[in-house]
């Protein structure tokens, strides 16, 4: 049989490619928590809400106000001369913390100071028992990102198929539209090679062979895998089949506020898959799975691996992101340019499918002696 064309065989793809921005502005009438007056010097959002109208209290050193968000989250502020007061309720689980910042931008400082490791617990309950994602919580010495107005900062990160990428650019333009979406969100892509290691025994037949493996990925995400797929035996025996594969690496910044409502969005475009088991193919199976990270981790952490639930297979990862590489990106943002990138990308994995698919049939026709059909020549 023909083999399968690999990586020496197949197009060049771009290594980076940036996506439409969600910018959300916000409304700071007064700098310092001194100069508020009524609930017009307020800012409209704070972290985990929306200003709630009539939230506001003089109280006798300062005043009050709170912030709520549509699914019941809420930041309650209370300022009281040189010490006031954030409270942050998330799922339920809340935190209060003192501090002596004087003005509302200083808030991001005290926000850093505020570890959410129940939040992300909680996260990792709800949407890995919702999704196909694998939540990796920060260690407990480690700072935490965040920024004024939007709170919390993780990322997310998946593979994505290149044939869609046009399709991702089209929702990243809907999420900026989607009056849901309170906070902002970036996000680009990355060509990487990551790999997957198939246990012997525990998939189907097609995924413990290298021709099975090789259309597998390709079909799924439309990129050349990096090498034939080899099989490796550990010292205790046990023998999987190993697929490097190079693809797109989804890697988007997400506030805390929005992080289900983005998993949402993107489960409902077909780019983050439903929970359950036993679903093959993109993106349900557990080689798409997504995984969820303190924002920064996705620069520091290096050979990050996982088993899915059922230990049939292992994810590995020698990185997920380059802080060089984001940098590159931050003067190019013009759509026309994305669109252009993003299209031709595109056009090279859908022509690069159909070429695998037809080396498969010829090879496939010229083992059974027999031509291959018309259509596929």
């Amino acid at each position: 049989m023909q083999q399968i064309p690999v990586s020496d065989a197949a197009p060049v793809f771009p290594k980076l490619l940036p996506l439409p921005a969600v910018v959300r502005t916000v409304r700071v009438p007064v700098a310092a928590f001194a100069e508020v007056r009524s609930e017009a010097d307020l800012p409209d959002r704070l972290f985990l809400g929306d200003l709630q109208p009539g939230s506001f209290r003089q109280e006798k050193r300062g005043w009050s106000a709170q912030w709520l968000d549509a699914e019941g989250h809420l930041a309650r502020f209370r300022y009281a001369g040189g010490l006031s007061s954030l409270e942050l309720a998330y799922g339920g689980e809340e935190v209060v913390t003192l501090t002596t910042a004087e003005l509302f931008t200083e808030l991001a400082q005290t926000l850093q100071g505020i570890h959410p490791g129940a939040w992300l617990s909680r996260l990792e309950q709800d949407l890995g028992g919702r999704y196909n994602l694998r939540a990796f919580p920060p260690r407990e010495d480690d700072p935490f990102a965040g920024d004024f107005p939007d709170g919390h900062l993780f990322t997310l990160v998946m593979p994505v198929p290149a044939d869609r990428l046009m399709a991702l650019f089209d929702l990243h333009k809907a999420l900026q539209g989607d009056g849901a979406i309170r906070t902002g969100l970036s996000a680009y892509l990355r060509l990487t090679v990551s790999a997957v290691n198939y246990l012997e025994g525990r998939n189907p037949p097609m995924l413990t062979h290298p021709v099975g493996l090789t259309l597998h990925h390709v079909n799924a995400l439309g990129t050349p895998a990096a090498e034939a797929p080899v099989r490796e035996v550990d010292p205790e025996g046990v023998a999987a089949w190993t697929l490097r594969r190079s693809h797109y690496l989804y890697v988007a910044h997400v506030h805390l506020r929005d992080l289900a409502r983005v998993a949402e969005r993107l489960a409902g475009a077909g780019f983050l898959g439903r929970a359950g088991r036993g679903r093959e193919g993109h993106p349900h199976a557990p080689e798409f799975s997504a995984a969820l990270l303190p924002f920064g981790y996705e620069y520091a952490a290096r050979n990050v691996w996982w088993f899915d639930r059922e230990r049939r297979r292992r994810m590995f990862y020698p990185g997920f992101a380059d802080p060089d590489e984001r940098h590159a990106l931050g003067g190019q943002t013009g759509e026309v340019w994305m669109r252009a990138l993003l299209r031709d990308a595109q056009k090279k994995s859908e022509q690069f499918k159909a070429d695998t698919a037809r080396a498969f049939v010829e090879g496939l026709s010229a083992g059974l002696g027999r031509p291959a059909p018309e259509g596929l020549h």
